[in-house]
């Protein structure tokens, strides 16, 4: 939408957000005084204590490391925006929306991070002044958003890439140094279920692979996969089949992925949209499927 209304998307940060928000009521919450925490002598004697271990701090906000500070801060933030006249979407309740007769403003919400755009900048100027009771920062056009890199060009759109997410991926499983291939999946044997058992007995290392070990790469392919690189959906989806009895054949495959990403780091997910796609404030759609008759050799599923 920010490449259709040629209003690039600003990141927004909400700072020391946890602590904004009120404790619930009725709910009593007492701290110890941390170390380093003086009382003044005159304080302590105004309370009848001689020293601050006889005291205690009443909390009266939400506090980051409370089990429901999170909760807190949303409920807060989600009071805020209802009360602009923003509306929660029903099937993502972190996209915010707000429509009138001026046009139409968007937000996307990730905790304390904000990613908004609009028919027009003035009201995304809008939106970041009227967000000012809770001391919004405005970061600017988005370049960086959990993890995602982003560059906007007016023609091409927005062009998404997760370079330095896949090169602490290869870092952290030992294939920094590994050779390159040219596709993600082909050529082994992928039906493979009566191969070796990784063992399951800990975290292991890229040098003992266990199941923690692949499940966590495979962790890894699944962000990458959903965020920026649909490219290796189809290799992903193939060797999460067996993520709790996975096999060394399995394990090969997911590094084989890994590698294909190494070779390709550099490419950049495109998302734009035609000029005219958007009339009469109806989005054109269009979808396409694959799918495959009797695909799986072992019991010949789709």
């Amino acid at each position: 939408m920010a490449h259709v209304w040629e209003v690039p998307a600003r990141h927004g940060d909400v700072p020391s957000a946890y602590v904004k928000a009120d404790k619930e009521e009725g709910l009593e919450i007492y701290l110890y005084i941390p170390d380093g925490m003086e009382i003044p002598d005159e304080l302590l004697a105004l309370l009848g204590v001689k020293h601050k271990g006889q005291l205690a701090l009443r909390l009266i906000k939400s506090l980051y490391g409370l089990k429901q500070a999170g909760r807190l801060w949303n409920m807060l933030l989600h009071k805020i925006l209802v009360k602009l006249g923003f509306c929660q979407c029903y099937t993502d309740g972190c996209l915010y929306y707000k429509r009138d007769a001026g046009g139409v403003t968007l937000v996307s919400v990730y905790v304390d991070d904000l990613l908004v755009t609009g028919t027009s900048n003035a009201r995304v100027d809008a939106f970041f002044e009227d967000m000012a009771v809770l001391e919004l920062k405005d970061l600017g056009v988005v370049s960086k958003f959990l993890g995602i890199g982003f560059e906007y060009d007016k023609d091409k759109g927005w062009l998404l890439e997760q370079r330095q997410v896949i090169l602490g991926m290869l870092d952290k499983f030992g294939l920094s140094e590994a050779s390159a291939v040219r596709v993600p999946i082909g050529g082994e044997h992928e039906n493979d279920v009566d191969g070796e058992l990784l063992p399951n007995d800990g975290a292991g290392s890229p040098q003992r692979p266990t199941v923690q070990t692949f499940q966590s790469l495979v962790g890894s392919l699944l962000w990458v996969a959903r965020c920026t690189r649909p490219d290796i959906a189809y290799a992903v989806h193939r060797v999460t089949r067996r993520t709790h009895e996975p096999r060394v054949s399995d394990w090969r495959l997911a590094k084989k992925i890994a590698r294909y990403l190494k070779g390709t780091v550099d490419t950049k997910f495109a998302m734009h949209a035609p000029r005219g796609s958007m009339s009469e404030d109806t989005i054109v759609v269009e979808g396409y499927s694959d799918a495959d008759f009797a695909g799986d050799r072992v019991d010949r599923k789709w």
